[in-house]
């Protein structure tokens, strides 16, 4: 994608970022149905690890911050020759992290904080980063941040506390009011998909 956006004209950049970031995030939440039936396939196939598999509900997510950052907002930066910032983003996130590395293991010596902790940090370090990024491009991503953060919290929370069916039902039910919310978009990228098939 990197090369692509370097020969892309700067003033078609938000509207490239809008429809990639719209696809990327979609499936990237709607991924996160699969947490139910994996857990339940991997408490049964490795029943000792049981226990320990309740931390997926706090590790999942990370795959959704982790992939909007690597995917689309370091690739913008690099080809916005932002570096400076990136460096900012993660000098900042590695500070805070050892604070709060040092509030919740030595201190409160809580290990499911500690877990959490690691997906607030990369959730911190993808917004600041996108929130700089929308400076330049002149997008307004606020809105679909704070989508974002709530559906994520309702993820964690129907799965660490109730789980089971009860809680896959509440995280889709999340995110179909997050489909809703954000038709406009997706039949946006769905059109424009379909012209770009008709006209290959």
């Amino acid at each position: 994608m990197f090369p692509m956006l370097r020969r892309t004209n700067s003033d078609k950049l938000s509207g490239i970022y809008n429809t990639m970031r719209t696809c990327l995030m979609i499936p990237l939440l709607g991924m996160l149905v699969c947490y139910y039936p994996a857990k339940v396939i991997l408490s049964a196939w490795l029943p000792q690890y049981a226990d320990s598999l309740v931390y997926m509900a706090l590790l999942f997510p990370m795959c959704v911050f982790e992939s909007k950052m690597s995917m689309l907002i370091e690739t913008y930066m690099k080809t916005l020759r932002k570096e400076k910032w990136l460096l900012l983003v993660n000098v900042t996130t590695v500070s805070l992290s050892v604070v709060i590395t040092l509030i919740t293991t030595y201190w409160l010596h809580n290990l499911d904080l500690a877990v959490a902790s690691i997906v607030f940090l990369l959730a911190f370090r993808c917004v600041f980063a996108e929130l700089l990024l929308s400076t330049v491009l002149d997008v307004n991503v606020k809105t679909d941040i704070v989508l974002e953060l709530a559906l994520t919290i309702v993820f964690i929370g129907a799965s660490w506390f109730v789980g089971g069916i009860a809680g896959l039902a509440i995280y889709a039910a999340a995110y179909l009011v997050y489909l809703f919310i954000k038709r406009n978009d997706v039949a946006f990228v769905l059109n424009t998909a379909l012209r770009m098939v008709r006209r290959a």
